[in-house]
């Protein structure tokens, strides 16, 4: 029995030697210097494949994914590197020795639409035979795009738009005042009894909103128009190759009282693209404006996407006062339509406005004693 027991310690100890002697992945890494980034910012990730046994890790199996808020837009040159769109993911084969380290990096676009999203990759390494594997995820932030336009007042910067708002806003005001005003006197008139009842029942606040609401929709659509304006006239053309797409899918669901749920969903592509502007090359995401409807988008969309693959040189149209700005579809969209739907409100509140202004003549001539 003793020896057995004898003969028995170092089968276990030489089974110990063996075991440990294998695959380590576990110290594998995947970082980058930064922890925030713009929309619209490459990002370099770094990743490190460690192998902490003593047995190399031969045909090591590599699995990038693509990150859902952004592009994979360069990856080093792998061993038997292959790219699937479809799935968005690279695989590759490499070899890592023992108690020893693979190194390679691959750069990611922040999409411009995802400020305040974040943009992450998943990175898979497995040894199928070692029955060794890691998994590790990399992840940022996204900020808000960087932006110039506006003015800077006590180092806050307003955006054009803003001043808009302000506008309408105080015209809104000063336009309730003048009318309230106005309706209040034909009340008051003692020969208002002379004008019909359905006038001296108009309330100020109502007119003033179904003016100035279709207003702030018209402003809305002239302001989209006008930049859909600008990159038929003053855009600049330049061939762009595509480093990577994606498509951006968007779910609503609605429900009425006493209705059954409805629920819609739209299908966007988006491209990064690698171009000259001018001296400068740029590497940006995009597809069209952003703030149009395309009739027939849906269409438009998917044939874009089985098309444009990565790794294709197609035509686009870019911003020169900011050249990150880019698009492959460019021009007037079916969206405006929508913003047609308002002018029938629009025409109410002027017809009620034009009975007021009909009425304080009406009383004007009353008072002077024409009629």
């Amino acid at each position: 029995m003793n020896r057995l027991f004898v003969l028995w310690i170092p089968a276990v100890a030489l089974f110990t030697q063996v075991a440990l002697a294998g695959v380590d992945l576990s110290q594998s890494t995947v970082s980058s210097d930064l922890e925030r980034v713009p929309a619209g910012t490459v990002v370099t990730v770094n990743v490190v494949l460690r192998n902490s046994g003593d047995t190399a890790s031969e045909g090591t199996d590599v699995r990038v994914r693509f990150p859902h808020n952004g592009f994979l837009v360069r990856i080093d040159d792998l061993p038997q590197l292959k790219r699937d769109d479809i799935d968005r993911e690279v695989t590759a084969v490499v070899e890592i020795p023992a108690r020893g380290e693979y190194r390679f990096s691959f750069d990611l676009l922040a999409s411009r639409k995802e400020a305040q999203h974040t943009l992450s990759s998943d990175v898979e390494v497995r040894n199928f035979l070692a029955d060794a594997r890691h998994d590790d995820v990399f992840s940022i932030k996204i900020g808000s795009v960087p932006t110039n336009a506006g003015v800077v007042i006590g180092g806050l910067r307003f955006h054009p738009a803003a001043f808009w708002v302000l506008g309408w806003m105080v015209f809104g005001g000063l336009f309730f005042v003048w009318l309230r005003a106005r309706v209040q006197w034909i009340r008051s008139n003692p020969k208002s009894h002379h004008l019909p009842a359905d006038v001296r029942r108009f309330p100020a606040f109502g007119i003033v909103a179904l003016i100035m609401i279709p207003l702030a929709f018209l402003m809305v659509g002239a302001g989209l128009a006008w930049r859909d304006y600008q990159t038929l006239t003053s855009w600049k053309e330049t061939p762009a190759l595509i480093l990577d797409r994606r498509e951006v899918i968007r779910t609503e669901s609605r429900q009425e009282p006493g209705k059954r749920r409805r629920t819609s969903t739209t299908r966007t592509p988006e491209f990064a693209l690698k171009y000259q502007a001018g001296e400068r090359e740029i590497v940006s995401s995009g597809f069209d404006t952003g703030t149009t409807l395309h009739i027939g988008g849906q269409v438009l969309g998917k044939a874009a996407m089985d098309d444009w693959v990565a790794g294709k040189t197609i035509p686009c149209w870019y911003d020169p006062a900011n050249p990150a700005n880019v698009v492959v579809r460019r021009g007037f969209g079916g969206a405006y339509i929508f913003f047609l739907l308002p002018l029938p409100i629009l025409w109410f509140g002027l017809r009620l406005l034009g009975k007021v202004s009909h009425a304080v003549g009406r009383l004007n001539d009353l008072e002077s004693g024409v009629g």
